[in-house]
């Protein structure tokens, strides 16, 4: 299975779950394939990251395309979330896993490869990057263990499972929180764990050159969902 072949299993695995988001909320089987689409994605920027010879041009393009996407998703989003509700979209995440893939591409120290992955979780977080802090541990976890898939596999286990219910467990006991409110300790949350089947299939070659097609259809899906809403 080719990268092309897996990047396209996630376009289709995200436009399956933003139908059940925006149009057919009642249907929670297309949110449960919707799981699947953002480890597939985090899986291509660490597969991107380890093939590309211009990291610094990966990074400009995710940011630009964060940027593009951003006016589009919002006008989607609050339909569904009301005109209080702002967060930033998937781009902004995966170039903030990028950015920490950078770090350990570029620097020997490790501290600094911790710090710089701390770092740009802390700052997902903070700015309501979509997935957050558990999205760039993903990321940078596919990148770390990119040539063995039981280490990525127990990786991501434990980052978009465990890590999520042991953090909102503390923050439970602390702050008296609901976690059946916390959208991460939703058990469907699991199903994006299936992403490492198609991963596991990887065959290490690029297949077809889509040039830019998710960075083009990724704004352009809200604008549609925003307009059918709207109609």
């Amino acid at each position: 299975m080719s990268a092309f072949q897996i990047k396209a299993i996630a376009i289709v695995c995200m436009i399956i779950d933003h139908l059940g988001v925006f149009l057919f909320p009642q249907i929670f089987w297309l949110r449960l394939v919707g799981r699947i689409a953002f480890p597939l994605f985090a899986w291509l920027i660490a597969n991107g990251a380890h093939y590309t010879h211009d990291m610094r041009s990966y990074l400009k393009r995710l940011f630009i395309f964060a940027l593009i996407s951003q006016i589009p998703f919002t006008l989607a989003t609050q339909q569904i979330s009301g005109p209080t509700i702002f967060y930033l979209n998937i781009f902004f995440t995966l170039f903030l896993g990028l950015s920490a893939i950078y770090v350990i591409k570029t620097q020997s120290n490790k501290w600094l490869w911790l710090i710089s992955t701390l770092a740009a979780a802390g700052i997902a977080d903070l700015v309501q990057s979509d997935y957050g802090a558990a999205g760039v541990l993903s990321i940078v976890a596919f990148y770390l263990f990119f040539e063995n898939i039981w280490y990525m596999a127990v990786a991501q286990m434990l980052i978009m499972g465990a890590l999520p219910w042991l953090t909102l467990y503390i923050l439970q006991q602390t702050f008296y929180l609901p976690l059946e409110y916390m959208y991460l300790t939703s058990s469907f949350e699991y199903f994006g764990l299936l992403a490492l089947v198609f991963i596991f299939f990887y065959n290490k070659k690029p297949g077809w050159k889509d040039g830019h097609l998710l960075y083009a259809f990724y704004p352009l899906q809200f604008i549609v969902f925003f307009l059918l809403k709207v109609v």
